[in-house]
């Protein structure tokens, strides 16, 4: 017996590639004037694209687009856009091309404007101005938009290409993506491009999207109109391996860009940045990570568990609202090396943390653990830690003055750098830690979100933890239960 025969979804991508292949030439660079010929990479992007639902209507009505700088996707987005101006068959097209600065939507525009000027095809269709590109004998137009001015045009666009999105991260800016796109979403067939590379920041406009994709893609998540492609490295992918580089550079795969020019990057570039413009992978702060995620990595054991006999150390960092709130709690082995688990809330619909839940735990801890003590901050902890007192709890308090934290950072990067911390890869606490950047300050530096929003709270909890599990052991006896100030 046959098997059954697979049917291959309807696609418009045919006739896109010959349009592309046929009517558009390179703009500003090493190909320009060329003609415009698709690699396989590119021509799949675009067969999927364009997908048709079974009554001839466009399947994805949204897209995400990510792929490493110097892979084409200036060239790719205008030539898409040369296609839904002139060879859609769209009744009066109106294609906006927008980016957060005029400088930046020229990009796409600008290339958009060289195609029609260089194409013997594409000059005799339309007239080129500054900001505008008009079909001839015909309604229909393409123009820029910057984001940063703030407005954004009435018309119902039939395609809106919103530019390196990373970058789009102010409300205002995202305010201008959702006037563009809402009213392309009013057109029949409309057609919303998102194309970016990695940004640092997944609570913004592109890392919500992003996320979103990976939802899908994962299968968590029914998203029927939104199409995503993202080339570019895995979180465990190592940043300084060639082959890397290769897999997710197709620019370099397909010999139109020398892998040459990425060792130069790498050498000239801080290692996030790297990661960020030519791995195509979403770093969690704009500055360098305080510690590399290989180190962090290398200390990971899932199976990790804690003994109830030994003594436990506990760091506590609390806000009142926003922020996370979180609890690292730690013990010595017989090599010395340092076991730690955590538990890290997230604020609640509210933004406000539940005290009582925290301090439950401290206490459940109490009666796990043989808990030596629980240091914390007591700027927004002062009244917890007075009735953790109460119930018999030995805290410290833990001011993240320079002078505290300064040694206490430098402390636990050296932990964890000569791998003499293991943890259990929780994923929330490895974002956190992640997340951390070094500030600078004139006496040495200390953790800090950095120009970032993302949360840290799990990495200052872990750091006083470490701080007081290694420091010397007191010379006098201190009180059984005390608040012991340092």
């Amino acid at each position: 017996m046959l098997g059954q025969m697979i049917k291959l979804p309807e696609t418009k991508g045919a006739r896109v590639v010959k349009f592309i292949e046929k009517f558009c030439v390179h703009g500003e660079g090493d190909f320009f004037g060329e003609p415009f010929k698709l690699d396989q990479w590119q021509q799949a992007i675009i067969y999927d694209l364009y997908e048709v639902k079974d009554n001839g209507e466009r399947k994805y009505r949204e897209a995400l687009i990510g792929l490493p700088k110097g892979n084409g996707k200036t060239a790719l987005a205008a030539a898409i856009g040369m296609y839904e101006l002139l060879g859609s068959g769209v009744t009066s097209p109106l294609v906006a091309v927008a980016a957060a600065s005029y400088e930046q939507a020229n990009l796409v525009f600008g290339t958009m404007k060289t195609m029609c000027q260089e194409s013997i095809f594409l000059r005799d269709m339309v007239e080129t101005f500054e900001n505008e590109i008009q079909v001839k004998n015909a309604p229909g137009r393409a123009f820029r938009v910057a984001a940063k001015a703030g407005t954004a045009d009435g018309g119902r666009n039939s395609c809106f290409i919103a530019d390196e999105i990373h970058e789009w991260n102010n409300i205002n800016l995202e305010r201008v993506h959702y006037v563009l796109s809402n009213n392309t979403a009013k057109r029949k067939d409309g057609l919303v491009l998102n194309i970016t590379t990695a940004g640092h920041d997944l609570d913004s406009m592109a890392g919500r999207m992003y996320q979103r994709g990976l939802l899908k893609e994962a299968g968590k998540q029914e998203d029927e109109e939104f199409y995503f492609k993202w080339i570019g490295a895995k979180d465990d992918d190592e940043p300084k391996n060639e082959n890397i580089w290769e897999k997710v550079n197709p620019a370099i795969t397909n010999d139109w860009w020398p892998i040459e020019n990425l060792r130069r990057r790498h050498k000239s570039l801080p290692l996030n940045e790297f990661q960020r413009y030519h791995l195509n992978q979403w770093t969690r702060t704009e500055e360098e990570s305080w510690i590399e995620i290989e180190k962090w990595l290398a200390c990971q054991d899932e199976k990790l568990e804690l003994e109830t006999g030994l003594d436990t150390f506990v760091g506590v960092d609390m806000a009142l609202r926003h922020d996370s709130v979180a609890i690292v709690y730690g013990q010595k082995d017989d090599n010395e090396v340092i076991n730690m688990l955590s538990k890290i809330w997230l604020p609640n619909d509210e933004n406000f943390m539940d005290y009582q839940e925290i301090e439950a735990f401290i206490i459940s801890l109490m009666k796990d653990y043989k808990v030596k003590e629980v240091a914390y901050d007591p700027a927004f902890f002062e009244r917890s830690a007075q009735v953790l007192l109460d119930r018999g709890v030995p805290m410290v308090n833990f001011p993240q003055t320079h002078s505290r934290m300064i040694p206490a950072c430098g402390n636990a990067y050296d932990l964890i750098a000569n791998t003499k911390v293991r943890h259990n890869g929780d994923p929330t606490l490895t974002d956190q830690v992640m997340s951390a950047a070094q500030r600078t300050t004139d006496m040495g530096w200390r953790l800090s979100k950095g120009r970032s929003k993302r949360k840290i709270d799990g990495a200052i909890a872990m750091v006083l933890m470490l701080d007081r599990i290694t420091a010397p052991e007191p010379l006098s006896d201190e009180p059984e239960v005390a608040i012991i100030n340092l």
